[in-house]
C-alpha cells in the first residue's frame, strides 16, 4: 500500500470516528430534548388539570355561597319588621357557615401533597355534636328534623383538630338535613370499627348524589355538596382516619367517620 493510500485510509477512519462521535452527541442531545419535551407535556397536562380543578372548586363555592346567602336573605327580611330570637339565631348560624366556607376555600389552597397542619386538642365529642346540631337546626327555619343523639357520645373524648372536626361534622349534618324532609329522623351515634372508632350519621332522606372516584359528586346537580365533602374527606384522612358513605335513593344515607383507636381517649363500651 502506498503512503498516499495509507494516509487516505487513516483520514477516512478518523472521519468515520469523528462522524460517529458527532452522531452519538446528537443522539444524546435528542434524547435529552425528548425527555425535556415529555416533562413539559406532563407539566402542561398537570397545569390544565389543576386549572380545571380550580374552576370546579370555584363553581362549587359559588353554589354554596349562593344557597347560604339566599337563606340568609329570607331570614333577614322579616327581621326588619318583627325580629325574633329564632331568626336572629338563624342569621348567626348562617354567618358562621359563610365564615367556615371561607376557611374551606383557604384549606383547598393547600398545595397538592403538602401535609395539613393539625392543631390538636382534647375534644368532648358530645359537646361538639350538640353545638353542631343546634347550628344546623337554626338554619332550617320552619322545617324540622328529629335529631337523635346516642347517649354514649357524652362519654367520648377525641384527640383532634377542633376546627377540622367541627367542619366535618357540620358538613355531614348539613347534608343529612338537606337531603331529608320535614319530620325525618337523623341519628348520630358511635360504634367500634376495625382499627378504630366511628362517628356515624344516619338519615332517612333521598340519598346523596353518586360519588365519583375522587370523592366528589358525579351529578351536576349537587347543590354544593362537592366542595364540603371533598374537604371533609381530606380532613379526616389528615387525622389518619377514613370517611365511608353508603347511600341509596329514597332510603337514606349512612356516613361513618372512622378515627384510629389511639385518638379515642376515653369511652363507655360502644356497640360493634
Amino acid at each position: 500500500m502506498s503512503i498516499g493510500g495509507g494516509f487516505v485510509t487513516a483520514l477516512t477512519a478518523l472521519a468515520v470516528v469523528a462522524l460517529s462521535a458527532v452522531t452519538c452527541v446528537l443522539l444524546l442531545r435528542l434524547r435529552v430534548a425528548g425527555r425535556a419535551l415529555a416533562r413539559c407535556g406532563a407539566e402542561r397536562d398537570a397545569a390544565r388539570a389543576s386549572a380545571a380543578g380550580t374552576t370546579r372548586l370555584l363553581r362549587l363555592a359559588a353554589g354554596e355561597l349562593r344557597q347560604a346567602m339566599l337563606t340568609l336573605r329570607a331570614c333577614a327580611e322579616p327581621v326588619a319588621q318583627t325580629p325574633t330570637v329564632a331568626q336572629g339565631s338563624a342569621i348567626l348560624a348562617l354567618s358562621s357557615q359563610l365564615l367556615a366556607l371561607a376557611d374551606d376555600l383557604e384549606d383547598h389552597g393547600v398545595p397538592a401533597g403538602a401535609p395539613r397542619v393539625l392543631r390538636e386538642e382534647t375534644i368532648p365529642l358530645g359537646e361538639l355534636v350538640a353545638d353542631a346540631v343546634a347550628a344546623v337546626a337554626a338554619t332550617l327555619g320552619s322545617s324540622r328534623r328529629n335529631w337523635r343523639v346516642a347517649p354514649c357520645l357524652a362519654g367520648l373524648r377525641l384527640r383532634a383538630d377542633r376546627r377540622a372536626l367541627r367542619h366535618v361534622l357540620m358538613r355531614l349534618l348539613v347534608n343529612a338535613a338537606r337531603f331529608s324532609s320535614d319530620g325525618d329522623w337523623i341519628d348520630i351515634l358511635a360504634e367500634h370499627q376495625p382499627g378504630g372508632v366511628a362517628l356515624v350519621i344516619e338519615d332517612e332522606g333521598a340519598g346523596l348524589a353518586p360519588l365519583d372516584p375522587a370523592g366528589g359528586p358525579a351529578s351536576a346537580d349537587t347543590r354544593g355538596i362537592g366542595l364540603g365533602l371533598a374537604l371533609a374527606r381530606a380532613l379526616v384522612e389528615a387525622h389518619g382516619g377514613r370517611l365511608m358513605i353508603e347511600t341509596a335513593a329514597r332510603i337514606g344515607t349512612r356516613v361513618a367517620v372512622v378515627f384510629p383507636a389511639e385518638r379515642l381517649l376515653e369511652a363507655e363500651p360502644l356497640p360493634a
